[in-house]
């Protein structure tokens, strides 16, 4: 019986990776893998564990499968609605644990556009580092109540208050209220 080549998984994460227009950093954000990690597996200098591919599949929104797949396989008929189911969906945690982003936006925008399902516990913090110049925010709250600062201005919003500010600046989201606050958040960056 003859045998057949291990799949290329490192080319196959390189290529999913370059089609989505995402740097190693960025998908090192989204898939909670190392940067170094992720450049070893696509040099193909260490075998990725199924924990690493299960994390590199939900962020790059492929099934595990594809990756190990046969390349001359037949290609099944796409659907024209991509939908990412919801243990498929990639979250973020602060170093803190207070605030966990679900990441809502796709890939291929992550540059441009991003938005994120936002939940900040109790006395929890989301500061953030000045983005690239004009990056605008866009944060909506469903629930709870916060107190946001883009520099030296800060304001308090509760449910249904959508503000929009800087965020080329130093800026953070702080839970003010006596129970978790629940946001969307969208960032806009210029192209």
């Amino acid at each position: 019986m003859p045998q057949t080549a291990p799949p290329d998984i490192g080319q196959k994460i390189k290529q999913l990776r370059a089609s989505k227009n995402l740097t190693l950093d960025q998908l090192a954000g989204l898939s909670g893998v190392s940067k170094s990690m992720l450049s070893q597996i696509e040099r193909n200098k260490t075998n990725p564990t199924v924990a690493t591919l299960w994390s590199l599949t939900r962020a790059l929104g492929v099934e595990i499968g594809e990756l190990l797949g046969s390349p001359h396989k037949k290609e099944e008929k796409k659907s024209k609605i991509s939908v990412t189911k919801n243990h498929q969906t990639p979250e973020i945690q602060s170093a803190d644990g207070k605030c966990t982003l679900r990441i809502l936006g796709p890939l291929d925008l992550v540059s441009h556009v991003e938005w994120y399902d936002v939940i900040i516990e109790q006395d929890g913090v989301l500061a953030s580092e000045p983005h690239v110049k004009g990056t605008k925010e866009h944060l909506t709250i469903l629930s709870g109540k916060v107190s946001i600062s883009s520099e030296s201005d800060q304001l308090l919003l509760s449910a249904g208050d959508t503000a929009r500010y800087n965020a080329d600046v130093e800026h953070y989201i702080k839970n003010v209220g006596e129970h978790n606050a629940h946001a969307i958040l969208m960032v806009h960056t210029p192209k």
